[in-house]
């Protein structure tokens, strides 16, 4: 009795298994039954599926991305991606442990194409990689600790006669220890009243008006304290005028100089603040004390570089209530800007000079700071929605080039899942304007002068506790819905021109027949010069001899 041998299973050819394997380590195998080959070769494939989930599980898209934005992590990213690359390619060598690779002009076109499919995707994702670890690199910066700058408690490091700081308030009536006992704002900064569970965060926002300019010079025109109240979900917001003077210090002193003037100053002196990171630090230790506040760090846009990621996530829409014009604005090849009440979509030009203008009729230090809080919540809604994906390296390489900060990346992630899903009317606003600043001209130049009682009395009632919603402030207008505009420029922006006078032509006077003392005594001068009624046109002739014949 014979025994009829099985038949051969059937070899795949290999440039299907080639591609199998290229979309997929092990499938290849599984597709020739090579299962244990096929579970080892998926194996990594399979373990970051599972950490991804696990991810995803733990936390949403927003605050995930947040954590994978720190230059630590994103190391480790690059590293594990090569590490996925290389073991892909492994396994597409592998296909030989099920079938011959023979040099057929299929099986190299299934073997070109398969590397592409394995590497193009790889590079993609790996240069959005290298660009976000460069983008965090320059986002956060090497500090310790992020934070006010807190005093060491060493000796004031200056002489009391030093012209630009001062030992007492300018209005005696608004110091601390002059505060009447139980106003909520008696309470130094440095030592707050009792922390409640979960206290709020509160950051300082910087605007730099230039990217190039040195960290000894540049001035920060553009200043908000935010606070996000995590049991409440909201968030309130005050911009500090760029002219304030006189602001209190923590360690006692008062800084003279113009407050936008005060990171140079402290960037550029630092041994007159020991212990201080940078001037950052120290203009959120000051605004602190003004505020009766504790900041918990800082971050710094460069203004110019804020149209980049305006265009980067697609421009924003921004509401606006109140029209101006200022024709003399020209930036960014922006001649005149004038806008009119209405909805609008800006693009990153026209939204900085929304933010920056200044100068119309109307408009003040004051007003701008109200259109740079609704600009920035334009732009926060943007992100939110998703912008980011419409030009991801492009907003990675303007989030580098724009913003740096001292804020960990942990503690953004924390907190990011709240402020994104903080609606329009939960942020409250306020512009420190009249009467808790009182405007003054000396040698230090157009000045605002702080009221700091009541500027604490305010921040008190904004910055209330966990959990308290502010009463009596401004929210942010809505986003509005519907139809958009697009900003218009000219050179004139509405505004015609008044003619000189000499644009029109204008007769000129007839000379009158005036004696003239200086004129050259010679006969034909004097008979045509001097209009007397016995004057003969006989003397004309005697100008030219008449030739004799």
């Amino acid at each position: 009795m014979s025994v009829t041998p099985p038949a051969p299973r059937p070899r795949s050819s290999a440039p299907r298994l080639l591609l199998l394997t290229a979309l997929v380590p092990g499938l290849g195998h599984l597709v020739a039954g090579r299962r244990l080959w096929a579970l080892v070769l998926a194996l990594p494939l399979i373990a970051m599926l599972v950490a991804i989930g696990i991810a995803l599980a733990g936390s949403s898209a927003t605050s995930l991305a947040a954590r994978l934005f720190d230059p630590t992590v994103l190391g480790v990213l690059l590293v594990l991606q090569s590490t996925l690359l290389l073991w892909r390619l492994v396994a597409l060598g592998a296909v030989r442990v099920v079938t011959p690779i023979r040099p057929t002009a299929a099986t190299l076109a299934a073997l070109l194409a398969s590397i592409a499919i394995i590497v193009g995707p790889q590079l993609v994702v790996a240069s959005l990689t290298l660009d976000a670890r460069d983008a965090a690199a320059e986002v956060y910066q090497p500090v310790d600790e992020g934070g006010a700058w807190v005093p060491d408690g060493s000796p004031v490091p200056i002489a009391s006669d030093d012209p630009d700081f001062g030992f007492e308030s300018p209005d005696p009536g608004d110091l601390p220890g002059d505060l009447p006992s139980g106003d909520p704002s008696a309470e130094p900064s440095a030592t707050p009243s009792p922390t409640p569970a979960v206290p709020r965060v509160n950051v300082l926002l910087i605007g730099v008006d230039s990217g190039r300019a040195s960290v000894h010079t540049f001035l920060t025109d553009t200043m908000i304290v935010a606070s996000l109240d995590p049991v409440g979900k909201t968030v309130s917001m005050v911009s500090i005028p760029r002219d304030m003077v006189d602001v209190p210090l923590p360690d006692g002193r008062t800084f003279r100089g113009k407050i936008n003037s005060l990171v140079a100053y402290a960037n550029s002196n630092p041994r007159k603040f020991p212990g201080a990171a940078d001037g950052q630090s120290v203009l959120a230790a000051a605004l602190g004390e003004l505020l009766g506040l504790r900041i918990d760090g800082w971050a710094q846009v460069n203004l110019p570089g804020f149209r980049d990621l305006v265009d980067a996530v697609g421009g924003i829409n921004v509401t606006v209530t109140d029209g101006f014009c200022d024709y003399r604005y020209k930036e960014f090849g922006i001649q005149g800007f004038s806008i009119s009440p209405g909805r609008y979509h800006f693009d990153g030009d026209h939204a900085l000079a929304y933010a920056r203008v200044r100068k119309a009729a109307g408009e003040s230090d004051f007003t701008r700071a109200g259109r740079q809080q609704e600009v920035i919540a334009a732009l926060r809604d943007r992100i939110v929605r998703g912008g980011l994906l419409e030009h991801p390296a492009q907003f990675l390489r303007g989030i580098g080039q724009t913003i740096s900060t001292d804020i960990p990346p942990h503690l953004i992630a924390d907190y990011i899942d709240i402020a994104s899903a903080v609606q329009r009317n939960d942020v409250y606003r306020f512009v420190i304007d009249h009467p808790l600043v009182r405007g003054a001209y000396d040698e230090r130049g157009s000045i605002q002068e702080p009221r700091i009682r009541q500027i604490r009395e305010m921040a008190a009632r904004l910055f209330t506790e966990a959990g308290v919603r502010p009463q009596g402030f401004d929210t942010m207008p809505p986003a509005g819905s519907g139809a958009t505009r697009t900003p218009s420029s000219s050179s004139t922006c509405g505004v015609v021109a008044t003619p000189r006078p000499t644009a029109k032509p204008t007769p000129k006077p007839t000379p009158k027949v005036t004696p003239k003392p200086t004129a050259t005594p010679t006969p034909a001068a004097t008979h045509t010069a001097t209009p007397e009624p016995t004057r003969e046109p006989t003397p004309e002739p005697t100008l030219e001899p008449t030739a004799a014949p």
